[in-house]
């Protein structure tokens, strides 16, 4: 059959003046007599089918032609995009010296008859460090105790019946028991093996104990919470190990001792009833060791040192690399190497295009979809000259590009412990693993998606008027997640009214991770970025408008709920639940996947009680929704919250975002 033509316009000569008849009224209302003897209706009918035959015109145009106008106007296809998240890496046993894990290291998916591996490159260096401690301590939170600090000993354990109490009698919410450590351990897999044989607390449920265990991070959150893997000690009731995940730490002092922080501290459960009714003991056996490490990979096949082949001295030369679509650039390891016939190497720069490039540039252009690589045209003036625009080549020079990577797609958008295969061989690790599914891969745009977008592109390519023109160019920004636009009226009787002139575009920074808890650290809009945003919005706003990049404020809601699950649950059952009922808290309130569309919080949406209801009544198994508490929490602090209301109004400059969740199941 033949293929579908679009029709641009379907108006006909009667549609076109039927119309203009239609606005007489409006434009001219003296204008009265409207029969086709009329001069004027005359006059209409006359353009009208003038402009059928134009219309008959555009309707001919080919689709061919309509993708070349939108080449004009410099609308290209989105490249794809690589799916990212943290992999783990396991040593085969503790070491006594530092392990490095080179950046780029692979990791991938079992090859199966059907499915190809998905390779995986770690993006930074990994070192796994011996931990020593320094010191081990107990804080009471209480400020009326009369020793707020205690110091131990941790070599008396090695002496027959001693002991070490981790928390004051009688703990209380808040008590904490802290380990200095002298190296940076941030990411690392730490375990801690401990002796708590018949020195355990009493009371407690051991599948959930009351205990958070938490890194120093420094800055605005203070203390981050550690990932417990496994919790061989029941809650410090029989001997074993505890395995943490540990995330960014900094270096913190506390009792006059500069170091890096973990500490244990009891929850506001243990004012539950489940709680310890004394304080847990250490004897015989402490024991601190390094198991592995996290480090974030990315879908990506590194091709170090590629040939491409040999100059012929011609302007407007291609070559085409071996691998398509090649992932995004680092101006610094990727670039172009010119071997000259004299031996000499040149490094040749990648530059959008070569508009700006004069004939001594070495410059090209790389398209990351199918790879085409391209020297600066030359193009004859009007008076016999011809105008280079970038560098040549030498005939008999032989390029290569020193480093690229190619992949990225849906495909590498994989389950949690897909990633259990090590390509690359390195002494003492084991495994690895990746406790987090991979997220953010997306394939290249179609043109389909490309021309529907033309339009914003075409409205948008010099100059922003409207607030979404700002929002749509602030997110188009590398690292910018989601951005708000706030032209003077949006907060009527706020301080923070943008006055006459004036515009304040907020941004949200993208994470590596967007379905994590996040921290206010993920959440800073570094000093980079916020530049970056503001120099290409100055080159596109109107003369006249001043504008200010500012980050959102967060608004951090803490949940307290109370679950009713099916009668006769097990523990592992209830236990199930709850991690259900806060993974889908944390994911609904969330800057980046939370809302009632899934596709981050809107700024300036207010929460209501019943939203919170309708999350935890949607997971499986739940019979109904007991008590709901929302509260409004500093991060880091325990006790720094206050109760929301039952509708909690957000100003249009904010998003919220999830504190710690609590959810008991009975």
């Amino acid at each position: 059959m033949a293929l579908p033509i679009p029709n641009l316009d379907n108006r006909r000569f009667q549609d076109i003046v039927d119309e203009a008849k239609r606005l007489i009224p409006h434009y001219c209302p003296e204008w009265t007599d409207h029969n086709v003897s009329d001069p004027g209706v005359a006059m209409i009918e006359l353009f009208a089918w003038m402009t059928e035959l134009l219309l008959y015109r555009v309707n001919q145009v080919p689709e061919k032609n309509y993708i070349k106008f939108l080449e004009l106007i410099g609308v290209k296809l989105e490249p794809p995009r690589s799916a990212r998240a943290p992999v783990t890496f396991y040593l085969s046993a503790p070491l006594l010296v530092d392990c490095t894990l080179p950046k780029e290291t692979e990791v991938a998916t079992v090859r199966t008859e059907t499915n190809p591996a998905i390779i995986f490159t770690t993006e930074a260096d990994l070192t796994i460090r011996p931990p020593t401690v320094l010191g081990a301590y107990t804080r009471s939170a209480r400020r009326d105790h009369d020793n707020e600090w205690v110091t131990h000993e941790l070599r008396r354990l090695s002496l027959p019946n001693q002991s070490i109490k981790l928390f004051p009698n009688p703990p209380a919410p808040g008590d904490a028991f802290y380990l200095a450590l002298e190296k940076d351990h941030s990411h690392h897999v730490m375990a801690l093996v401990m002796g708590c044989e018949n020195a355990g607390g009493a009371g407690i449920d051991p599948s959930n104990p009351p205990l958070e265990w938490q890194a120093w991070c420094g800055g605005l959150s203070r203390w981050s919470p550690c990932e417990v893997e496994h919790d061989g000690t029941k809650g410090f009731n029989v001997d074993g190990e505890i395995i943490l995940h540990l995330p960014q730490m900094a270096q913190g002092e506390f009792q006059n001792t500069r170091a890096y922080w973990l500490r244990c501290q009891l929850t506001k459960a243990q004012a539950s009833a489940r709680h310890y009714e004394i304080s847990p003991e250490i004897e015989r056996l402490f024991r601190v060791e390094s198991r592995g490490g996290s480090v974030g990979v990315r879908h990506a096949i590194t091709v170090l040192d590629e040939t491409l082949g040999e100059s012929d001295g011609t302007a407007g030369q291609t070559f085409k690399l071996l691998n398509s679509p090649i992932l995004a650039r680092d101006q610094t390891t990727d670039y172009l190497i010119v071997k000259t016939p004299d031996g000499e190497s040149e490094r040749w720069e990648e530059v959008a295009d070569f508009a700006d490039s004069s004939i001594g540039d070495k410059h090209f252009t790389l398209d990351g979809l199918d790879g085409t690589l391209k020297l600066g045209p030359a193009l004859l003036q009007p008076d016999g000259s011809v105008y280079r625009f970038g560098s040549i080549p030498a005939k008999g020079s032989v390029l290569h590009f020193s480093r690229y990577q190619y992949g990225g797609g849906v495909a590498g958008n994989v389950s949690k412990g897909a990633l259990s295969v090590l390509k690359s061989s390195i002494p003492y690790v084991a495994r690895v693993d990746n406790r987090q599914p991979t997220l953010g891969g997306r394939d290249s745009q179609s043109l389909e998606d490309a021309k529907l977008r033309a339009a914003r592109s075409l409205r948008t390519r010099t100059r922003a008027v409207t607030a979404e023109d700002f929002e749509y160019l602030a997110s188009q920004v590398p690292g910018v997640a989601r951005a708000r636009c706030l032209a003077p009226g949006a907060q009527p009787g706020d301080p923070l009214d943008p006055k006459p002139g004036q515009l304040f575009v907020i941004a949200l920074p993208d994470v590596k991770v967007p379905s994590a808890q996040t921290t206010p650290e993920q959440l800073l809009l570094s000093a980079e970025l916020r530049r970056s945003v503001l120099d290409d919005l100055n080159k596109c706003c109107v003369l006249g408008v001043r504008v200010e990049v500012r980050p959102p404020t967060y608004i951090w809601v803490s949940v307290d709920a109370k679950l009713r699950g099916p009668e006769q649950s097990d523990p592992a059952r209830t236990t199930r639940i709850r991690e259900l009922a806060e993974e889908a808290l944390y994911r609904y309130l969330n800057p980046f996947t939370g809302g009632p569309r899934g596709d981050g919080w809107p700024f300036g949406r207010d929460l209501h009680l019943s939203e919170i209801y309708a999350v935890l009544q949607s997971i499986p198994s739940v019979e109904f929704v007991d008590e709901v508490r929302v509260s409004i929490q500093e991060p880091g602090n325990l006790a720094g919250s206050k109760p929301a209301p039952p509708r909690l109004e957000v100003p249009s400059h904010a998003l919220l975002c999830s504190a710690e969740h609590t959810v008991n199941v009975v």
